[in-house]
């Protein structure tokens, strides 16, 4: 694959991409770089980090705030509603009531540091913060440079097999909708908004296919009456539209399960698309009525990695399935093992001292 000029594959796995940025004291052309897992990626940052530069620039009176407001609206058409509506978020409720009426040209590296570290007191994650400080860093089109602090990579969660087989039980006797819902995740790998935005044109029960093609979400809306709405999106990346072969007794699941269904929705609830948040909801019931600790919907994902490694899928057919970009995406999120693997691999040591003892 050729890359565009200044783009390349680090050592890593990450793209980075480089752009002028300007001109330093000397007169020279400063560069900035842009980092990301896929190279579509970094192309649709290196576009944004370039208007930036090009767009121009803002009056003195303009506040920060309306910077940052004039350059979501500059953007509309190269952002996911998904994003869009994230990206207001963080104005509206982060960036607008710390900087207030703060003219743009009185923005100060220091006076960001101040406000990336108020984010971190408030409890924010560091992508969140990250992401927040992208936002500001290309509106405002300056270079600032910021330190942030040094976290532990977040640990992934994922069920013990007894814990993976009380959640099934109780999600049976919960409903069947509720049970196809926790089976695809815990045996196709979805994530919580593709199950949702499954229909049936989207499975192919004759030759065991199932094709994620979007994704379904509740996301934020700039309408008088409506504040927010459900709306069908692309998936998550471009790798995250894929093809899943589906086990024999999960065709066979679904097969009896649309026998039943009466609207092209996979998963619906009185005639509709059941959302993310509903679905949570009820899984957290689940989890009660199973007697497992508290975990989240995307644990599932999680344990159906797990569960694959621990029967001897590769890591490239692993990095498919899930809709990662690379195999280098899928081994950093999920360089783990079960304590059930960890304990099978060491009681495999056992033919050794066997054999040892029998000399």
């Amino acid at each position: 694959m050729r890359f565009a000029p200044n783009t390349y594959r680090r050592k890593d796995g990450r793209f980075e991409g480089r752009y002028a940025n300007g001109k330093n004291a000397a007169g020279k052309t400063k560069y900035g770089s842009v980092y990301g897992k896929t190279y579509a990626e970094i192309k649709e940052k290196l576009e944004r980090a370039k208007a930036a530069v090009n767009q121009p620039k803002p009056a003195v009176s303009q506040t920060i705030s309306e910077t940052v407001k004039a350059h979501l609206e500059s953007g509309r058409h190269r952002l996911k509603p998904s994003t869009q509506a994230i990206y207001r978020r963080y104005l509206d409720c982060r960036i607008a009531p710390h900087f207030g009426t703060l003219p743009h040209d009185a923005l100060t590296e220091q006076l960001v540091q101040e406000f990336i570290n108020k984010l971190m007191e408030d409890g924010l994650a560091v992508n969140t913060v990250q992401s927040v400080f992208g936002l500001l860093k290309a509106a405002t089109g300056r270079d600032l440079q910021v330190k942030f602090p040094k976290t532990s990579k977040a640990k992934v969660v994922f069920l013990s097999l007894d814990e993976q087989k009380r959640i099934e039980s109780a999600a049976k006797a919960s409903g069947e909708m509720n049970y196809i819902a926790v089976m695809l995740c815990l045996y196709a790998g979805l994530r919580i908004g593709e199950a949702c935005g499954l229909l049936w044109s989207d499975i192919d029960l004759s030759n065991g296919f199932l094709y994620v093609n979007r994704t379904l979400q509740r996301i934020c809306v700039e309408d008088g009456e409506k504040k927010t709405e459900v709306v069908f999106l692309p998936p998550k990346s471009t790798t995250s539209k894929r093809e899943i072969t589906l086990s024999d007794f999960l065709v066979e699941l679904l097969r009896k399960f649309k026998a039943k269904s009466e609207t092209e929705s996979v998963l619906s609830y009185n005639g509709k698309h059941i959302e993310p948040r509903t679905l949570q909801n009820r899984f957290k019931k689940i989890l009660e009525s199973a007697g497992v600790r508290d975990v989240c919907w995307h644990s599932t994902r999680h344990t159906f990695s797990v569960r694959m490694s621990e029967n001897g899928a590769d890591i490239e057919t692993l990095s498919k399935l899930l809709g990662h970009a690379s195999p280098v995406v899928t081994l950093s999120v999920y360089s783990h093992t079960s304590n059930e693997r960890k304990r099978s691999c060491m009681n495999a040591l056992s033919v050794v001292y066997s054999a040892k003892q029998s000399i």
